[in-house]
C-alpha cells in the first residue's frame, strides 16, 4: 500500500491578497486543494470560526495541522518540501 497526501484545504475570501498569493504558490507546484470561500459558503465560514477558532484567511489545513495567513517557508516546512538553495 502506497503513502497517501493528506487533503489540503484553504479557507479564502474574494478581498484576500494573501489568499490569492497562496492558492498561485499551490498551482505553480502543482499542489492539489480544495478552496472554501467564507463569504460565499456560510457552512465554511462556520467550520473557519467554530472548528478552527480563526478569524482570518487564508487558513490552511493539512491533516490535523493548521497554517494561518502565508508564509512560503512555514509552507514548505509544514508539507515536507524542502528547496534546493541555489548558492
Amino acid at each position: 500500500m502506497g503513502w497517501i497526501m493528506p487533503l489540503l484545504t484553504i479557507y479564502t475570501q474574494a478581498t484576500c491578497g494573501y489568499c490569492e498569493e497562496l492558492k498561485d504558490y499551490l498551482k505553480k507546484r502543482n499542489i492539489e486543494f480544495v478552496e472554501k470561500d467564507i463569504s460565499k459558503d456560510k457552512e465554511a465560514w462556520n467550520e473557519l470560526v467554530n472548528k478552527y477558532k480563526a478569524r482570518a484567511t487564508p487558513l490552511l489545513v493539512y491533516g490535523d495541522k493548521q497554517l494561518l495567513g502565508f508564509n512560503p517557508d512555514e509552507l514548505d516546512a509544514l508539507l515536507g518540501m524542502e528547496e534546493a538553495k541555489v548558492k
